[in-house]
Parts: C-alpha cells; sequence; structure tokens
C-alpha cells in the first residue's frame, strides 16, 4: 500500500496558512491532490494521508492539465472541475477508477490559490524532489 505523509504535499504560495488549500504531491511516477482539510484537526505533518482521498494522475496527464490551464481553457483534461454551489469547486478525475471515485471540495479562495500555484509553476515536476513512493501506486483507487 501505498503511504504518503503531509509533508510531502505542497501548496500553492497564495493558499491560506490554516489548513484550507489544494495540496499536490509528486514522486517519480504519479501526481497526487489532496484537500487538506479532510485531516484530522490533531494531525501532524508525519501523519499518513489516506491515498482514497486524492486524485491520481500520470505526470504527462497532469502537465498537460497545467500547460491547458495556462493557455486559458482546461476542458477535456484530466482533471474536472464543476462549480456545484456559487462557491463550491468540485474536483474530480476526468476518468475515475470504477472501483474508486474521489471527489475533493473547494471553495473559490482555494480555488484561486491553486490556479495561480500552477501559473506560477508552483507545481511543475521540477519543483519536487522526486523519490520513489513507498508502496505501489495507485490511480484513483483505495
Amino acid at each position: 500500500m501505498l503511504t504518503l505523509t503531509m509533508k510531502q504535499f505542497r501548496k500553492a504560495a497564495a493558499s491560506s496558512p490554516q489548513q484550507a488549500c489544494v495540496r499536490v504531491y509528486r514522486d517519480s511516477t504519479s501526481t497526487w491532490i489532496w484537500d487538506d482539510k479532510l485531516a484530522d484537526p490533531s494531525a501532524t505533518a508525519d501523519t499518513l494521508v489516506p491515498t482514497t482521498q486524492c486524485l491520481t494522475f500520470d505526470h504527462d496527464e497532469f502537465d498537460a492539465y497545467q500547460a491547458a490551464v495556462r493557455a486559458g481553457d482546461a476542458t477535456g483534461q484530466c482533471l474536472r472541475i464543476a462549480v456545484r454551489e456559487p462557491n463550491t469547486h468540485v474536483f474530480t478525475a476526468a476518468v475515475p477508477a470504477p472501483e474508486h471515485a474521489v471527489e475533493l471540495c473547494f471553495d473559490h479562495a482555494e480555488y484561486s490559490a491553486f490556479l495561480a500555484g500552477i501559473r506560477n509553476h508552483e507545481f511543475d515536476l521540477s519543483v519536487f524532489q522526486l523519490s520513489q513512493p513507498t508502496g505501489r501506486s495507485l490511480r484513483n483507487v483505495a
């Protein structure tokens, strides 16, 4: 089983210092997106992040998504973002694994900070220290 800790995930520089943001982790094989609001209030940097709470993409998919955001149109990419309520942005995988679909919900400020991070190249593969993940690689599955 893949193990990821909270300290392995990054958030955009524009994010609030509190736990209220989109978090991204990239290792040598995959890109993971997680909502840190899902963490227990007593969690520490070494707390494990349940992979069942993460969206997972391969690097080519996520890099194409980032390029599309920077170009101004991310429709048809691996990550779908829909507005469910006036202030709720729902992240899902365009092609979720049949056995496990993940939905992550962010408010407009969280969503805007994530987009700013993409535009500022804060989630580019080159800014992550690449390491092999512990355990097996998963694609939007438990």
